[in-house]
């Protein structure tokens, strides 16, 4: 069950543009008080719309998340672009989705339980937009077990990290500071994303 604990620590929240979806006919989207809309898009197909999520799509798709994005929800989907899933070691990235053995359906298989504690830590159960977060520290439990803590920093800028050891970890990769947005909240038809500029792992 998502858990939400609010502390006053701070003012609004900054974005930064990322490019805007491509229209078509399933997904018609529009810039609506700096969030981009898509309402008749699930979290899944809208990032897939917007591009530069290629990496971390291919990522969900490997770890059997993609039809559960799909699904009713809500979710809120902490999303990685491109550039930043190349962010995360080598030998990680090697482990979770091998390079050798093809691309697509032809991929070799990785660790499964490393790419779904990865996948899973980024995917929050229930709708949460950047109106939750900003002016406080919100905590929230992650699909992994995790918890995620969102808070508003004296900037007025979101920081995001996994805390604590309640969930499964991927191993090896925990010295990463706290993300931050890399573009603004894109609201679909069963949740929000939200980009980050790092990935959240532990």
């Amino acid at each position: 069950m998502t858990s939400r604990r609010h502390l006053l620590v701070g003012a609004a929240v900054a974005a930064f543009p990322l490019p805007l979806l491509a229209q078509t006919p399933l997904n018609t989207p529009g810039v609506v008080g700096g969030s981009v809309v898509a309402p008749q898009a699930n979290v899944i197909d809208t990032l897939s719309a917007a591009g530069g999520f290629n990496s971390f799509i291919e990522y969900a798709r490997l770890a059997g998340a993609v039809e559960t994005l799909r699904g009713a929800g809500p979710f809120t989907l902490f999303a990685l672009p491109d550039p930043v899933v190349d962010m995360i070691p080598a030998s990680l990235r090697e482990s979770m989705a091998p390079s050798t053995g093809g691309s697509g359906p032809d991929r070799q298989q990785g660790d499964q339980v490393r790419l779904q504690a990865f996948i899973n830590m980024h995917i929050v159960q229930g709708r949460y937009t950047m109106a939750d977060f900003a002016q406080r520290t919100v905590e929230l439990r992650t699909r992994n077990g995790n918890v995620l803590q969102v808070a508003s920093n004296p900037q007025g800028q979101l920081q995001i990290q996994i805390v604590g050891d309640a969930g499964f970890g991927v191993g090896g990769a925990n010295a990463y500071p706290p993300a931050s947005l890399a573009g603004p909240q894109i609201i679909a038809s069963n949740g929000v994303v939200l980009p980050v500029n790092r990935p959240l792992i532990q």
